[in-house]
């Protein structure tokens, strides 16, 4: 078992996550770990809904949480295989993304729409996009250009809350950059923080939760 994977298991309990297109609900799948390869491939048993096999689609990207002895851990994955070994049904993912220890409040989604700046590298031009999900971990946004998979990102995210303004310039990887359907020019893509400091992390984490509380009163009335 390869340094990143220590502390996983044969039997851990994992939970699969996948960000639908705009509008559709978000899936998630529980299953547990039968295999980690040396070569940074992880097995699972493929999951069951009601009593069916959920066989996952190829090449679909994940979030998948981890249920190890020494607590949550998350990183990105893409099913590769689908194999059926005797009575069993299996999956095999690739990792893209490092394994971090996971706080779900680092991970909560906020549903929004954010304008905000990105380019493709240092160098880059600024191109601009519209957020319409942030956490801790990363971002979901549209763009008019599809954007390649596993290409670093430079993110300039402008944040307003309790009369403050932040400006955060964070590196991510693109993990997935889709057509959206019935919107020929416009693409969907999911970004993953991949330099990020405490305090940063802790900005977006203090905005969305100051966010929701500001909706909440709002939709009271108050």
């Amino acid at each position: 078992m390869v340094a990143m994977y220590k502390g996983i298991e044969v039997g851990d309990k994992i939970e699969l996550e996948v960000q639908q297109l705009m509008g559709e609900k978000q899936e998630k799948y529980i299953s547990k770990i039968q295999d980690v390869s040396d070569t940074g491939e992880i097995t699972i048993l493929a999951p069951m809904e009601s009593g069916r096999i959920i066989t996952l689609e190829l090449n679909q990207n994940y979030g998948m949480c981890v249920y190890t002895s020494n607590g949550l851990y998350r990183c990105e994955v893409a099913v590769t295989e689908r194999i059926r070994d005797d009575k069993l049904y299996l999956i095999k993912l690739e990792v893209q993304s490092a394994l971090q220890k996971y706080q779900r409040r680092q991970y909560y989604r906020l549903d929004c729409m954010l304008t905000f700046h990105y380019k493709d590298d240092h160098n880059g031009e600024w191109q601009e996009g519209i957020i319409l999900d942030i956490s801790g971990g990363g971002i979901r946004f549209t763009s008019k250009k599809q954007l390649l998979d596993k290409k670093g990102v430079i993110n300039h995210l402008q944040l307003n809350y309790d009369q403050e303004e932040s400006h955060l310039y964070l590196s991510g990887v693109i993990v997935d950059s889709s057509n959206l359907r019935a919107q020929d020019n416009i693409y969907e893509n999911r970004v993953v923080f991949d330099e990020i400091t405490i305090e940063e992390r802790e900005i977006i984490i203090k905005f969305i939760f100051e966010e929701e509380r500001r909706r909440r009163k709002n939709k009271k009335g108050l």
